[in-house]
């Protein structure tokens, strides 16, 4: 038949009712024993026994009828034919043109089978794919019918007889009991035959919900959306429906993937910008694109999802066009080609936005990874083949894939292509080649390149609008604020496709008008199936509803704010959560479940279109017949009257619980109450018991915790581990309500019931009490001191429902007994072993198996070559210590900002040659013209810099990297009557809090390895949780907090837990410091080579991070003390270099406080000096400047040191600087290419690495000086350098003089030596033949075996070796050369110099 048609669900028992489903709006309920009635004459039975009828029946009417009603079912299957088919035509054609109906008679046995199958009609102008493999037919190949094949031609139309149809089966272990089977026909009957627009189920904790939601979808067809409030409620409902509809059907998991997130948001009373922080969970987003896979691919799809369902998603049909299908022996070229019309094949994993990695520690979901190799497969004459092996691993997958290509050259075009040879997905237990295989994109949010550049320009068209509009309201700061934001978006978008809060422009990616509805989760139900034919599920509505609402106005009420203050532009309104009223728009037909639904859900069943008019269905009586438990009330003031307390009291209670094998849940109001508690009852083992609970001294309680702050998976696994008996009792905070499938517990404890709000509302304790409502040994107990109206209203509820409970089991004689609960393993686990049983690839996370193959000789070749041009810039000047590095571009734009523990190591990883980055690093590599960098004294100092600093400039290639990052402080709320330690996020403006801070900590680790010690010695949590509840003394604990405090925060302490802490906190003393937010740090450094030359540095800092750093080199008199020298030279660069240039610099030129290393010689000088130019620059500025010298004590001393510390280390670079600028060095030197050309033309053994070069001078005939220079390696060592005064020798006689000079230095060149005077590796001379026999006698008198030598003329550039009489050297020019002259020039140089301090001297200066 051409149109849908429900199926309907047999009971084994003959004598219960059986439900015949026609179309949704038929429902037929007859009472009747077994017997068959079937189609015998369809081709589909021909051999066919009643055993094998159900699983292979795809389009069989069956139906049990008795042999007394034969002539009633007739004319029933007569009218559900009639209203099901297409026309009366195609109803006379089924039963005219075909043999008639035999009626055939079976004893009574159950069956359980479908009656019809839902078909659904697609239209010729739909293109989403289909599945081509019905799951019930055969053994097919499993992966292959979870792949769409192409959608041209898999487009099925009306009459089509494989057009695919929905499938759904309850396979529970149990059937339906207790109020279940009345519940399950009422709920058909309203959603089905009279199709109604919603209906109700009111079901008590444990009454089965699950289990009729599961027929309820069974018996309507329908693919199925469920709606839930929280990720642990989503993960256990998705567990209990793939275990109710069996492995057939697809039951995915679609939740938010966050672990964390932090909303972008300002704060008009602070002024304080926050951006968005995120911590994305790559299996969760699995999970979500495995959802969204099932409902392009399926019919048969249940999504069980949070209100993450309602956010915006991205266009359905852009996923699922940018999804590519390769098959086997499919030719493809790599990148795109002219003579081929689609993307080539590394093009459409771009356009995917998978991002290619080299490393395996950044092989993860949605990259890939690729390498090619030379493969020998016969011995013919052609040569080996060039393979290709891409390992791939989209999102949906837990495991990566594998595809194997061949490269081929065509000879027409002279072009290459791929021809693909396997496909290979893979897990760790083996592999199933497939002959197809279609890869979804890495993300939902996909735009094709044509749509982003029409996106920019319609984002452009609304900045300039929107600036117009900032103008006219004389919100400059606004204005400039926005243009820099939208403007770098624009230009990451277009340089690289992507952008930070690349969201924020979703309606103008999606090409949608303004207010228009975003695409969300389902859209995608709406667009594969139609409005009509998906079936909404709100599980535990009186909380999800709420939620629905909220989000929106929440949403919206954050992103004003923004914009107002120039964030985000308009439009960013428009990615948002649904609507209401939206919400509701494309929704036909709903399923409330609730025990305690809310007037908003009971309202729909009377607004209903339909013109029914229907109640709630009510479930009362659980299938195992427990009742609802006790509640008893307890006052801790009594406690505490008859010598107990709250916390003795509780622990009690739980040991009787754990004697019994049973556990335990206790609700506390905030989450930190529940970490004490748990910390509490954990370390209750070794506390004294009372009298009471002699009998139990022995037991042990291990608890934990669970509320928002943890991961989903973790909340899971805490809640796994509660069931399997690892864990005795869980403390949570709103998470242990809603539910929880936890038969195990048998006690349910709210502390501070009586505290009215929303978390002790009749509701909220209606669903806890109810957790305990699956023991038949459940109890509940409340610690209050009065009754509230909540309180009495939900005692009254469950007193009522107990009453009815009790009376129904004494009639029929049932005794309860305790559920045994579903499988202890999470969703994510169980999702796990099923795609594990899909695909059998022995696969490592790595995903390259280089030992699969080790006949094969690997050649490397890199995914992308960086321009040569990069790998040539010079990076030993950079040194291996920590800092904070720049990248910037001709322009001086900064680029990119990054921290390093070794700084050469890190940038070089940039410019390697065969490094691998994605698409990100490369454009801003290309890009980039300079590295400059800063070092930190610490790694701890460069994570904060780095945070501060991208703070300050946004750089554009750092927004896709970093989120807004807070490091965090250790907060002493000490204003509170129970002070307390704990981690806060960010400190706020002075002023704004009583409490202290201390930090910042770069890391959570650091922070919580503190406050870890602090528990251990002090117990404060533990101490405060008993001083509130009663159980200790305030005055106790508030005395045990100050001793802690002294001991651990005063400066004046030396506990071992204060130097753990200022160890941590050292980064802080630098960045973070009320001394350092306006202050200039002056640090100098000595020349090397050059003892009067000094560095004099200046480092700005300003409000956390590094405004600027300056150097100034001057030398100081000889005739000069060193210390007043330097301190006149810092007092002159200051006041005459430094702050004068400040007229044409930023506003940030001018520092409230200078710390300089030395007394400077006129402080006040130089401060009238800073005030007058400041003046100029900033006439409205006011305030004292200081200048000082570093402090002497407390806070100011360690601030001081470490400042100091940052920049003398900052000081020394700039010195080493200098020095490379004044000693250079040619590359040929450094690479080794000159010395191996000297090696071959002296005839030397190996390359020299430490060459000396000796030169003799005069002044004006007089003042005779040797100087020697060292290189190594190519490069100058001015450290070695020596200036030798001649002693023997009389006037001016430079042959006498060389010999003099040489026989004094290898004097000294003997065994012990230090480094300045030991052997060479060659000696140069400057001169000819003379002088170079000269130095030969000179050495020859000292040194037993001779030095290698040679002398360099300077009228033809000749180079002499001893025994010959003509020069060696061809050339004058060749890199040996070239390093000879530098050699001689350097000489020259220094000699120079030495004549000029001579001079000095004797000019008595």
């Amino acid at each position: 038949a051409k149109h849908a048609i429900t199926p309907f669900h047999c009971h084994s028992n003959p004598e219960e009712s059986v439900l015949i489903g026609g179309r949704r709006d038929l429902l037929f309920r007859l009472d009747l024993p077994s017997l068959v009635l079937c189609d015998l004459s369809s081709p589909m039975l021909h051999g066919m026994t009643q055993e094998n009828l159900p699983k292979r029946a795809t389009r069989v009417p069956s139906i049990v009828v008795p042999p007394q009603k034969v002539h009633l079912v007739c004319f029933l299957m007569m009218m559900i034919i009639i209203r099901s088919c297409h026309s009366f035509r195609s109803m006379v054609r089924r039963f005219v043109g075909r043999s008639p109906f035999l009626w055939h008679h079976q004893p009574p046995q159950p069956i359980v089978a479908p009656l019809f199958y839902r078909t659904r009609s697609f239209s010729s102008e739909e293109s989403l794919p289909t599945l081509v493999h019905n799951p019930l037919a055969g053994n097919a190949d499993t992966t292959s019918s979870l792949l769409p094949t192409n959608s041209a031609s898999t487009t099925k139309t009306a009459d089509s007889d494989d057009a695919l149809a929905t499938q759904f089966r309850v396979t529970a272990p149990f059937e339906p009991t207790g109020d279940q089977p009345e519940a399950i026909a009422e709920l058909l009957t309203q959603l089905g035959e009279n199709a109604q627009e919603a209906a109700v189920l009111r079901g008590i904790t444990g009454t089965g919900k699950t289990l009729v939601m599961s027929h309820v979808i069974a018996g309507l067809q329908k693919p199925t959306l469920v709606l839930c409030h929280n990720k642990n409620l989503a993960a256990q409902l998705a567990r209990e429906l793939r275990a109710y509809l069996g492995q057939d059907s697809a039951v995915e998991l679609f939740v938010s993937y966050y672990d964390l997130f932090v909303p972008e948001s300002f704060k008009e009373t602070t002024g304080r910008y926050v951006q968005k922080k995120s911590v994305i969970n790559h299996d969760i987003d699995a999970l979500r694109h495995r959802a969204t896979r099932s409902l392009l691919t399926r019919n048969d799809v249940v999504v069980v999802a949070t209100v993450s369902a309602i956010y915006g998603l991205g266009l359905p049909e852009e996923y699922l066009n940018a999804s590519v299908e390769w098959k086997i022996g499919q030719e493809i070229y790599p990148s795109p080609n002219e003579n081929d019309d689609g993307d080539g094949f590394f093009d459409a994993l771009n356009r995917m936005l998978y991002q290619p990695v080299d490393s395996d520690d950044n092989f993860e979901p949605g990259t890939f990874q690729h390498e090619s190799y030379e493969y020998n497969e016969t011995k013919s004459s052609s040569g080996p083949i060039r393979k290709h092996k891409i390992t791939l691993w989209p999102p949906h997958e837990r495991f990566p894939v594998t595809i194997t290509a061949d490269e081929h050259q065509r000879t027409i075009h002279n072009d290459t292509y791929f021809t693909i040879r396997s496909l290979e997905p893979g897990t760790q237990k083996g592999s199933i080649p497939t002959q197809s295989l279609r890869i979804f994109p890495a993300r939902h949010h996909v735009t094709s390149s044509g749509r982003m550049e029409q996106a920019c320009v319609a984002i452009e068209e609304e900045l300039q609008q929107r600036v117009d509009e900032l103008k006219a309201q004389g919100k400059n700061e606004a204005m400039a604020k926005l243009q820099e934001r939208v403007l770098g978006d624009l230009y990451m978008m277009r340089e690289v496709g992507m952008c930070k809060g690349m969201e924020n422009y979703s309606r103008h990616m999606n090409g949608r008008e303004a207010g228009e509805t975003p695409e969300t989760l389902l859209s995608y139900f709406s667009s594969r199936f139609g409005k009509d034919e998906w079936l909404l599920v709100v599980d535990e509505s009186h909380v999800t509803l709420p939620q629905l609402k909220a989000m929106y106005f929440g949403d919206q009420s954050r992103k004003k704010t923004l914009i107002k203050h120039g964030y985000r532009l308009p439009s960013a309104l428009d990615n948002r959560p649904l609507k209401v009223d939206e919400f509701w728009k494309q929704v036909q037909q709903t399923l409330f479940v609730s025990a305690t639904p809310s007037a908003y859900e009971l309202e729909q069943l009377k607004q209903s279109s339909t013109g029914f008019t229907q109640e709630p269905v009510d479930m009362v009586i659980r299938p195992t017949h427990v009742c609802d438990p006790e509640i008893e009330v307890r006052s801790p003031k009594m406690l505490r009257d008859k010598g107990s307390n709250p916390m003795n009291d509780l622990a009690y209670e739980i040991c009787q619980r754990i004697a019994k094998n049973e556990r335990a849940l206790v609700l506390t109001l905030t989450k930190r109450d529940a970490e004490d508690l748990a910390s509490y009852l954990n370390s209750y083992e070794n506390k004294a018991l009372d009298s009471a609970m002699v009998e139990l001294e022995n037991t042990s309680i291990n608890a934990t915790y669970l509320h928002s702050g943890l991961k989903t998976d973790e909340r899971a696994d805490r809640l796994r581990a509660l069931q399997k008996g690892e864990v005795d009792v869980v403390v949570g905070v709103n998470c242990l309500r809603e539910g929880l499938d936890l038969p195990q517990v048998s006690l349910v404890v709210v502390l501070g019931a009586d505290s009215e709000g929303f978390l002790r509302s009749e509701t909220a304790l209606l669903q806890t009490v109810g957790r305990a409502a699956r023991n038949r040994h459940g109890r509940a107990i409340f610690y209050a001191e009065r009754d509230t109206m909540s309180m009495k209203k939900c005692m009254d509820v469950t007193n009522d429902r107990r009453k009815k409970q009790l009376a129904h089991n004494a009639l029929h004689g049932y005794k309860p007994r305790s559920t045994k609960g579903s499988s202890t393993m999470t969703f994510f686990d169980l999702l796990r072993d099923e795609i594990e049983a899909e695909q059998q690839l022995e696969f490592t996370k790595g995903g390259i198996d280089k030992s699969s193959s080790p006949h094969l000789t690997l050649t490397k070749v890199p995914l992308n070559l960086k321009d040569s041009k990069k790998t040539s810039i010079p990076t030993d000047h950079i040194p291996g210590l920590p800092g904070v590095y720049f990248w910037k571009d001709c322009d001086g734009s900064i680029l990119y900002i990054g921290k390093a523990v070794k700084l050469r190591s890190r940038i070089n990883s940039y410019l390697a040659p065969n490094a691998n980055h994605g698409k990100r690093i490369e454009t801003m590599v290309e890009k980039a013209t300079t590295v400059e960098f800063v070092l930190t004294p610490s790694e701890r100092d460069a994570l904060v810099l780095e945070s501060n600093l991208i703070k300050k400039h946004k750089p554009p290639f750092n927004v896709l990297l970093k989120d807004d990052v807070h490091y965090p402080y250790i907060r002493a709320s000490v204003e509170e009557r129970l002070p307390k330690l704990t981690i806060s996020p960010y400190r706020p403006p002075s002023g704004e809090s009583k409490s202290r801070f201390f930090g910042p900590y770069t890391s959570f680790k650091e922070i919580n390895q503190i406050l870890d010690q602090v528990e251990e010695t002090y117990d404060l949590r533990v101490k405060s949780l008993e001083a509130g509840h009663g159980s200790g003394s305030v005055e106790e604990y508030n005395e045990l907090f100050q001793k802690a405090m002294k001991d651990v925060f005063s400066s004046r302490s030396t506990a071992v837990l204060k130097e753990l802490r200022t160890g941590y906190e050292e980064a802080g003393l630098l960045f973070d410091s009320s001394f350092n937010s306006c202050r200039d740090i002056v640090a100098v450094a000595s020349v090397e080579g050059d003892d009067s030359d000094i560095v004099v540095h200046v480092a700005q800092l300003r409000k956390g991070y590094v405004a600027g750093q300056f150097s100034y080199t001057c030398s100081i008199p000889r005739e000069a003390e060193k210390d007043s020298g330097i301190a006149e030279s810092v007092q002159m660069v200051l006041e005459h270099r430094h702050y004068r240039s400040g007229g044409e610099v930023v506003e940030s030129w001018f520092p409230d406080d200078v710390l300089t290393p030395v007394e400077l010689p006129d402080p006040t000088s130089l401060r009238k000096t800073i005030r007058e130019v400041r003046k100029e620059v900033e006439p409205a500025r006011k305030g004292s400047i200081t200048i000082r010298s570093p402090g002497k004590k407390g806070p100011r001393q360690l601030v001081d040191a470490r400042a100091l510390e940052f920049a003398k280390s900052n000081a020394i670079q700039a010195a080493q600087e200098r020095k490379h600028q004044r000693y250079p060095a040619l590359k040929t030197s450094m690479d080794g290419t000159a010395t191996k050309e000297l090696a071959e033309m002296l005839k030397l053994h190996q390359a020299p690495s430490v060459i000396e070069c000796y030169d003799i001078s005069h002044t004006q005939g007089e003042a005779t000086v040797a100087s020697r220079v060292v290189f190594r390696e190519g490069r100058p060592v001015p450290e070695l350098y020596r200036r030798f005064n001649i002693r023997t020798v009389e006037g001016i006689d430079d042959y006498s003089s060389l010999a003099e000079v040489l026989e004094r230095r290898f004097k000294r060149a003997g065994p012990g030596c230090d480094e300045a005077w030991a052997a060479p590796d060659l000696v140069v001379i400057d001169g000819g033949k003379g002088q170079l026999s000269a130095a030969q006698q000179g050495i020859a008198r000292v040194h037993a075996s001779l030095i290698p030598i040679c002398a360099l003329a300077k009228n033809h550039e000749e180079l002499f070796v001893p025994e010959s009489s003509s020069p060696v050297n061809e050339s004058t020019d060749s890199p040996a050369m070239l390093l000879l002259r530098h050699l001689r020039d350097e000489s020259h140089r220094f000699a120079l110099k030495t004549h000029r301090a001579q001079r000095r001297r004797s000019m008595g200066r």
